[in-house]
């Protein structure tokens, strides 16, 4: 499998994996971005990512963005589709400060984790209720986890 790389700004770093062990590549910023308490930020990595199928982009936080900078990807994970693929679709990293400090992440640091993963296109069809489980779990917890 290739993953065809632009980079939109000559300053941005092509992901990379850190070990033979790593699943995600690594996420570089672009260019130095302060991030005040309770402000949202897209950091700028300068690139655009092209995926075709099977394969799609996730894109997840870093396990120490939180640790060790209050900082979360407030929509959990993004993901890239294969059409986000243009002259302005650069991958940029939505990151939101949780904490009471002004946290700056430098040009070149590690912010985040691409995934590439198989995905499948169903064909959706509806049902009636008569073909639906008649016993109802209620989710969130039902089976017991917490207390």
């Amino acid at each position: 499998m290739i993953i065809k790389v632009w980079r939109k700004d000559p300053r941005a770093t092509l992901p990379e994996r850190s070990t033979i062990g790593s699943v995600g590549f690594d996420l570089y910023a672009l260019e130095e971005t302060h991030i005040a308490p309770q402000q949202l930020v897209f950091v700028r990595t300068g690139l655009v990512i092209k995926t075709e199928p099977p394969y799609a982009l996730f894109i997840f936080p870093r396990s120490s963005l939180f640790k060790k900078k209050n900082l979360i990807m407030p929509n959990s994970a993004g993901i890239i589709d294969f059409d986000y693929c243009g002259e302005d679709d650069e991958v940029k990293i939505p990151l939101f400060n949780l904490g009471k400090d002004l946290i700056v992440i430098s040009a070149k640091e590690k912010i985040a984790q691409a995934v590439f993963i198989k995905v499948a296109f169903p064909e959706v069809v509806e049902i009636g209720l008569e073909e639906v489980s008649k016993s109802s779990r209620g989710g969130f917890g039902s089976t017991g986890g917490y207390k």
